[in-house]
């Protein structure tokens, strides 16, 4: 019997770094300021950080779907036997990937959507058990 297989998301030095800064910031702010509302933007900030730092993950599930998830933001569905292609890339653009270590998911030979699982490898070969046609567009070591 098969079972849903999650991927968390890597995450890479810029988040860290990001994280790092926020919260740099709102101790400073705290410290500094003499109102107490100076500091909620911040907060709320470093709250969404973390929420996306828990709760960005990949799942492909048993009956055949691959499922995108990252923390507030609306989760994406698609059916693997869509899914065309995978590439890895280190594009920076606004994506549902914690890191730059990225697989460009395509369907119908088309980028759908940015991730960055902590094992590529194993998540492209999960993927590959529900659709062998998924060809491989780069071989960093994906096979």
């Amino acid at each position: 019997m098969e079972v849903d297989r999650v991927f968390k998301s890597k995450v890479g030095w810029w988040y860290h770094l990001t994280f790092f800064i926020i919260a740099v910031s709102c101790i400073f702010v705290f410290v500094v300021s003499d109102s107490p509302f100076a500091i909620i933007p911040l907060l709320l900030v470093m709250v969404l950080c973390v929420h996306m730092l828990m709760n960005t993950w990949y799942k492909i599930t048993a009956d055949g779907y691959l499922v995108v998830h990252c923390s507030i933001f609306p989760e994406k569905k698609i059916k693997v036997e869509e899914v065309t292609a995978v590439e890895s890339t280190s594009m920076p653009v606004s994506s549902y990937a914690l890191s730059l270590d990225r697989l460009i998911v395509y369907k119908e030979g088309k980028p759908w959507i940015l991730i960055s699982p902590v094992d590529k490898k194993e998540f492209v070969k999960v993927l590959r058990k529900h659709n062998e046609k998924i060809s491989i567009k780069e071989s960093d070591g994906l096979i």
